[in-house]
């Protein structure tokens, strides 16, 4: 049990063995320390992609400080090494801005994956507490049910002694 992923189809489909005195506390403790685990799961790895999304945000921030320099040309009459120059700064400038602009969309669409997968966890988080609080409350109502019992079983017996 401990190994199966709990999902919202197992939780709906757990069914406890009555035992003589009710349901088998073991089997009880045991599958809520499964919930538990798996809240614990989820908990890691909603953390998980929050930093990774901050890894990646500050990855994507231009590492590009320094002004490249402009080298000058020999003078005289050739143009040609001044246009190869000058050609080659224009590739590079394009290089950096089209490695900017990959750079912002990579990170824009780590972004929203993980905002899409953490709010997949938050709700299943939520799923799985509702259904924590619902089985604590089927619980205490089968406990003071018991309760019930075992008093109606003294008073009869109390009522036996009597005759």
């Amino acid at each position: 049990m401990q190994n199966q992923k709990i999902t919202i189809e197992v939780i709906e489909t757990k069914e406890f063995h009555v035992a003589a005195r009710g349901y088998n506390q073991h089997e009880v403790d045991e599958f809520l320390d499964s919930i538990c685990d798996e809240l614990e799961r989820i908990e890691a790895e909603m953390d998980a992609l929050k930093a990774e999304n901050d890894r990646l945000q500050h990855q994507a921030v231009p590492q590009v400080t320094k002004a490249t320099p402009v080298v000058s040309a020999p003078t005289g009459n050739d143009g040609t090494f001044r246009e190869i120059l000058e050609m080659a700064q224009r590739v590079k400038e394009q290089t950096i801005a089209d490695a900017e602009a990959k750079a912002a969309e990579i990170v824009a669409n780590a972004e929203v994956e993980v905002k899409a997968r953490l709010g997949n966890l938050t709700e299943e988080k939520e799923e799985l507490e509702e259904q924590i609080a619902a089985l604590k409350e089927a619980a205490k109502a089968f406990k003071a049910q018991f309760a019930e019992m075992i008093g109606a079983a003294q008073d009869t017996l109390d009522a036996m002694k009597v005759l």
